[in-house]
């Protein structure tokens, strides 16, 4: 049976309770109140571990007086008041399976992803705060984290599942701005997994309710109004607070709001706080033993968290059927009218954002995960930005050599913002500026540097909009605008590059359709995504070129090659060129031969072009073991690729070596052109698309 919300009596009837069986039985057989035993339902375990003792009182005299309870003196009246009374107090002490989480409408759209596993590694987005961290864990395997991706293994073995964890200040108010799209400062959180765990109770301890209900509240809409088939789920563990309330009795005000939300949604919610609570009033581990900080667990209350985690685990999975695709979330009315769901950050860089006096963008960031920053030492520097919404707010890290700010809205006199003072290192720092604004009007924030010292900043927290810079113009137009803001690339490629394509040039040079297909990874998305193509068909009007990016995360030849797979990602598109490429062929040339193998005894006239890795992390090989050409003088996967090339009649591309150089070049930080760890923002992909430009130019 689907788990439902806990219910609250008002009133106990004659009939039998919710999920109450009868048996027919003897009238001496029977207990006392004529049908199933009250406290043995599940109703009333619920009942019993959120009620408060005046509930309790006057819902057993609704008992009395209307359930037709045969008893003979006031003593045996009392007698029942007080066994119950106890009872309750015993529960109260004792989680019940299921009494600390809620299965509601699942994760079926996960489990999908789970057992049909198409998009390579699988990335679950864990959201919190220092408990996701492992602080104090001796086992970091303990983490309730990784118990979680131990259970859905359990349940999908063959599923590659990543624990992306991603801790951080401000609570779910800040979490409403960090799980937005499009943040290339700070790079998005949630952009390619499925699954989002929000775990924020530590962090909103002492945050306002009222902001906790419209944060949280916009946050778990904003996840869907990224991706539509998302799944969620809330998780709350243990705070001080929360024992203090349990121990009297009562369910922490912050979990009844989340709750609230939770059932609204029908999302998941797995309460830790409670399941540790019971154990801990229940005398089976003292508070100090859970948790030497009252927040973090110990390894001992870890293994508490772990056993909870997987019994919900289990529940969630066996909830729902697997469905035949994913289906996506229709959002409701938001619960509460003042939420706002249009939380964001615009980086410094944004072009609403005007900057007077002198900054520096595209700088290096002391901490992550700050792709760079916009920095400036210069008292009165100024950054200006029109807007619309309720809030407005800034995200800076913060030193012991910071300078403080002033700022004002709509005109207002200028308030001050000081410099903390009791930072020892670099720290990330989210501020609200102004709350409460008119959220359809238009509004200014005036930001000045006041004070000597260092504003390294980020971007400006926004729950509302800004005006589109690109609004009205065309894709060519947009993609024009990004690269006249950067330094051109300045690239001669090889004098021969055309020797092995003589038919693609031919119909770029003298018209007709081109169909190329693109077969790689997420990089390869980037290169797709540089529309290179609409430069190509500029350069060489009379074509018209058909792309097709046939593309698996995480995914190269070494796939591809295997399972006839050449028919479905390659060969069922017609390509007259194949452009393989991206940083996930696991330096395997030879993968990358036998793919072209496989395309050409099917379709022999298919003319191929290799491209070389470019982006990726800074760990990764062609990074990490630059040359600005390629060293022939040790196996390395650029010169293997070379060489298949020339034994496979193929066009090869070393764009890594121009590519790395013009970086190197920028006197900007490689997170300048970064809008993740490893992909590139709209600058990276001008970077791909120029170079392959200048590559087919003649």
């Amino acid at each position: 049976m689907k788990a439902g919300p806990v219910r609250f009596f008002t009133a106990i009837q004659s009939d039998p309770l919710p999920h109450a069986k009868t048996t027919r039985r003897s009238r001496s057989a029977r207990p006392l109140f004529g049908r199933t035993p009250i406290l043995a339902t599940p109703a009333f375990r619920s009942y019993s571990f959120t009620c408060r003792w005046e509930v309790l009182r006057r819902d057993i005299e609704t008992v009395r007086t209307k359930g037709k309870i045969m008893m003979g003196t006031t003593h045996v009246k009392n007698g029942v008041l007080g066994a119950l009374l106890i009872a309750c107090a015993a529960w109260t002490a004792t989680a019940e399976p299921g009494d600390y989480y809620q299965v509601r409408g699942g994760i079926p759209n996960s489990q999908y992803c789970f057992k049909n596993d198409k998009v390579g590694n699988q990335y679950l987005f864990f959201i919190g705060n220092s408990v996701l961290a492992g602080t104090g864990l001796k086992d970091q395997n303990l983490r309730y984290s990784a118990q979680m991706v131990k259970g859905f293994k359990k349940h999908f073995p063959a599923a590659g599942m990543n624990e992306t964890r991603h801790m951080q200040p401000g609570g779910s108010w800040f979490g409403l701005y960090r799980c937005s799209r499009g943040q290339p400062v700070f790079g998005e959180v949630i952009c390619s997994g499925h699954l989002a765990i929000l775990d924020f109770a530590a962090d909103d301890r002492h945050a306002d309710i009222g902001q906790v209900k419209t944060s949280l509240e916009g946050l778990v809409r904003q996840i869907i109004l990224y991706r539509a088939t998302h799944s969620r789920i809330l998780v709350y563990t243990l705070t001080p607070e929360m024992l203090q309330a349990y121990k009297s009795g009562q369910t922490p005000e912050y979990i009844k709001v989340c709750e609230q939300i939770a059932e609204h949604y029908g999302i998941p919610s797995l309460n830790l706080a409670k399941a540790a609570a019971a154990k801990i009033i229940a005398g089976e581990i003292s508070a100090e033993a859970f948790s030497a900080d009252g927040i973090n667990p110990t390894d001992a209350g870890a293994k508490i968290y772990a056993d909870a985690v997987a019994a919900f685990i289990d529940a969630l999975m066996t909830a729902y059927p697997v469905p035949d695709k994913p289906k996506p979330v229709v959002l409701p009315a938001p619960l509460f009218p003042e939420t706002d769901d249009n939380g964001r950050i615009v980086a410094y860089e944004d072009q609403q954002v005007k900057r007077s006096g002198s900054w520096k963008p595209g700088q290096a960031s002391p901490i992550g995960p700050f792709r760079h920053l916009l920095v400036s030492d210069q008292a009165g520097a100024m950054l200006t930005l029109k807007f619309k919404g309720s809030e407005i707010g800034l995200i800076d890290v913060v030193d012991k050599d910071s300078a403080d700010y002033e700022f004002a809205v709509d005109g207002a006199a200028f308030r001050k913002v000081s410099a903390p003072k009791d930072v020892t290192g670099p720290t990330m720092r989210p501020l609200s500026l102004s709350k409460g604004l008119d959220r359809k009007a238009e509004h200014e924030l005036v930001l000045k540097i006041a004070s000597p010292g260092i504003v390294r900043m980020g971007g400006f927290l926004l729950n509302g909009t800004v005006a589109d810079s690109f609004a009205g113009m065309s894709t060519l137009q947009q993609i024009d605008a990004i690269y006249a803001a950067m330094d051109p690339i300045t690239y001669r490629p090889p004098a021969d590059r055309f020797t092995n394509i003589p038919k693609t040039m031919g119909k770029l040079r003298e018209g007709g359709e081109l169909r190329m297909v693109l077969l790689g990874d997420s990089i390869m998305g980037n290169t797709s995504g540089s529309s290179f193509e609409l430069l190509l068909m500029r350069d060489y009007p009379k074509c018209k070129i058909i792309k097709i990016a046939s593309l698996r995360s995480s995914t190269g030849c070494k796939y591809y090659k295997d399972e006839n797979r050449v028919q479905d990602y390659v060969l069922k598109h017609n390509p007259d060129l194949l452009v393989i490429g991206g940083i996930s062929n696991g330096g395997d040339a030879e993968a990358v031969r036998s793919v072209i193998r496989q395309v050409r005894d099917k379709k022999p006239d298919t003319e191929v072009l290799l491209l070389t890795p470019v982006f990726g992390a800074m760990r990764d090989e062609h990074i990490k073991t630059f040359t600005r050409e390629i060293d022939t003088t040790t196996s390395n996967f650029r010169f293997n690729m070379q060489k298949v090339a020339a034994e496979e009649k193929c066009a090869f591309f070393d764009m890594t070596g121009p590519w790395w150089s013009y970086i190197q070049e920028s006197g900007k930080t490689y997170g300048w052109f970064m809008g993740d760890a490893v992909h590139a923002n709209s600058r990276g992909c001008q970077i791909i698309g120029r170079l392959l430009e200048i590559w087919f130019k003649e």
